[in-house]
């Protein structure tokens, strides 16, 4: 009576402080507080304990097992017995569940006791792996390391570039995501580097044919750009699993190629299915600048000594006469000038503006790099017949201004049976990828990003803008005349606006809107697989595979750039085709005691690559680019074909 004694005081003392309570509901209280108490203590009675052992096929106890009252988080484990207990109400099921083991559920009924057996998870033990040749396999039957990622989990936080989807996924998997935009290549070496000049990736398949994963330049010391890779044609929404094949008895069958380990790509397939299965996929996926800068905001343009302080506080002294020297002292391009006093101070263009901290330029210059991406695929036939096609596309635009990507993967994976000997399955995808203005990253030349990174503090970097309708370009003189600017450098109208003599250093909008860095690729990745089985044990196999694409590229440094005022311009194109023809003999038979697993095969690969390019110097049409315009032309030619014959066999007995 201890808990009904509470629960009439405190309904007692609501009612009674309550003053717009009904005096007849409160009157009744006694009854209501009698009427709980029977109700609970109905419900103590029907919980009791109920206890037993859980127990595998051999009759022996197993720890750990987890119990749970169905569709509650009330559970428990058993101990090292394999013995358990646990409270529970009557009309209980318990869920018994552990790790290699099929779940059980019991009803309990009146039970007080239960022994439960439960029987090994045959999906669980037997893990299958796609290994080397598309060849499906035990994992618990391999004598190397593999790792497997679902392709489900390369979609939830999407990267542009397959490599870096696998970046935290795989042990021993080192994955570098380079800052060169949406277009820019990843770097993925497995198990540390293996040597010291080579580019150490792996070898990446898809679907059992070897893919081309070139990189087509990357950023030195004096700069550059990162001209993207293969990996970046490959959809995340057309991806089944991705396995990475790890040391080199993993990677034997594929050769010398393979020196660097497999990364092996499973594309979605077909599935029966009742009518049409249609799937569809939206992602919107943001990025910005994380800024880890510690740059001082104290003081100004130029240096500490020399002429260079004379010329600063002449300057501020709004000496017009020594602006010309301001600017051929290249101070504009140091920040540790004077102090900042918020004194008016004559800038690199002429006009007059305080001599402050100018502020965050990051913030004014840069973007928020934004990629969309919107996927349907549509899946359909019987156990016979059966397909998958999709179309994916994506737009994205990088945080430096004036750059993005675009892509369009195009799929189709047919899968067909006739009777019960022969299996044909066929898969295409195509891609096209557009590349708007790939920036030059590291030190100059046209490099935006080493621009905002030297710019003085008391640099307004919205000031640079110059020509609006050419951002980074001298206005025009009608623009000067309004507002007030004077250019002293000799450039002219439609030239780069720079704030000083250093010519490798360029004005950041000239870098990201007037260079030019494009490019465009059309890929197909093609495979056919035809299988016979002779008998259930013994099958005969066939394959064949091309990869090939056509990657379009166009260059330009504008005419009017500090350190090329003519100009130049690149046009190239590359081709590049390979392909694989395989066959494989299989057996695969289990006998009394032991079973037998071997295959023997051949592949004739072919590789070949064509290069042509376009080069001139100068333009006669002033502001022009056009290679028929440049006064100064070449022209550069390279071709290339390699091929490799090889015979693989594997055997296993168990």
């Amino acid at each position: 009576m201890r808990k009904s004694g509470l629960l009439y005081t405190l309904l007692n003392y609501y009612l009674t402080q309550n003053k717009f309570m009904s005096e007849k509901l409160y009157k009744r209280s006694g009854m209501l507080t009698l009427w709980l108490v029977m109700l609970t203590s109905v419900i103590f009675a029907q919980e009791r304990s109920v206890s037993g052992a859980v127990k595998d096929t051999g009759g022996n106890g197993i720890p750990g097992v987890n119990i749970v009252v169905k569709g509650t988080s009330t559970g428990t484990t058993t101990d090292a017995d394999g013995s358990f207990k646990i409270t529970i109400n009557e009309n209980t099921t318990l869920v018994f569940s552990f790790i290699g083991y099929a779940n059980q559920e019991v009803e309990v009924g009146s039970q007080t006791t239960i022994d439960v057996v439960l029987q090994e998870d045959a999906t669980a033990l037997s893990e299958v792996v796609v290994t080397a040749l598309g060849i499906a396999r035990d994992k618990k039957a391999l004598q190397y390391s593999v790792s497997t990622v679902n392709g489900d989990n390369l979609t939830q936080a999407r990267e542009n570039n397959l490599g870096n989807s696998l970046a935290g996924r795989v042990a021993g998997v080192n994955v570098t995501k380079i800052s060169s935009g949406p277009a820019g290549s990843s770097r993925v070496v497995i198990r540390g580097a293996k040597s010291l000049g080579g580019a150490n990736q792996p070898l990446y398949v898809i679907d059992g044919i070897p893919m081309d994963n070139s990189n087509f330049g990357q950023a030195g010391v004096w700069g550059g750009s990162d001209e993207g890779d293969g990996l970046s044609s490959i959809n995340p929404d057309d991806i089944e699993s991705i396995t990475v094949l790890k040391g080199g008895s993993a990677a034997a069958l594929y050769g010398s190629r393979a020196a660097n380990g497999v990364i092996n790509v499973v594309t979605k397939k077909g599935s029966a299915s009742k009518g049409l299965g249609i799937e569809v996929n939206s992602n919107y996926v943001f990025e910005t600048i994380n800024d880890l800068r510690d740059i001082q905001t104290s003081y100004g343009s130029g240096a500490l000594v020399g002429a260079s302080l004379d010329t600063r506080v002449a300057t501020k002294a709004n000496t017009i006469g020594d602006l010309s020297s301001a600017f051929n002292g290249g101070w504009y391009s140091q920040g540790w000038g004077p102090k900042f006093d918020g004194s008016n101070v004559v800038h690199f263009d002429g006009v007059t503006r305080k001599y402050s901290y100018a502020g965050n330029n990051w913030d004014r210059f840069y973007n928020t790099g934004k990629s969309f991406t919107n996927s349907v695929a549509f899946t359909g036939g019987s156990e016979t017949q059966n397909f998958r096609a999709a179309i994916s596309n994506l737009n994205s635009t990088g945080i430096i201004p004036n750059t993005g990507y675009d892509r369009l993967n195009l799929s189709l994976a047919v899968n067909s049976k006739f009777g019960k000997k022969i299996t044909l399955g066929a898969k295409v995808l195509y891609t096209h990828e557009d590349v708007k203005n790939r920036p030059y990253v590291s030190d100059s030349p046209g490099s935006s990003v080493q621009a905002m990174w030297r710019m003085a503090g008391d640099l307004n970097v919205e000031d640079q803008k110059g020509d609006p309708n050419k951002l980074g370009a001298v206005p025009s003189l009608a623009d000067q005349a309004a507002n007030g600017i004077t250019i002293f450098d000799g450039k002219k109208p439609g030239e780069e606006m720079q704030i000083s003599n250093n010519l490798w250093g360029q004005n950041p909008y000239w870098a990201a809107h007037q260079f030019r860095n494009d490019d465009k690729r059309d890929r197909f990745i093609t495979s056919g697989q035809l299988r016979y089985d002779v008998t259930d044990f013994l099958y005969v196999q066939g394959r064949a595979g091309l990869d090939s694409y056509t990657r379009r590229g166009t260059g330009l440094t504008p005419q009017g750039t500090g350190y090329n005022r003519g100009g130049n311009m690149t046009e190239d194109e590359t081709r590049t085709l390979e392909y694989n023809l395989e066959y494989t003999i299989g057996f695969n038979k289990a006998f009394s005691d032991f079973n037998v697993n071997a295959f023997f095969g051949g592949n004739k690969m072919y590789r070949k690559n064509e290069y042509l390019a376009a080069n001139g110097n100068g333009f006669n049409v002033e502001f022009f680019p056009a290679i028929n315009n440049a006064r100064d032309r070449n022209f550069g030619y390279g071709f290339s074909e390699q091929g490799i014959n090889s015979l693989f066999g594997s055997a296993e007995v168990s």
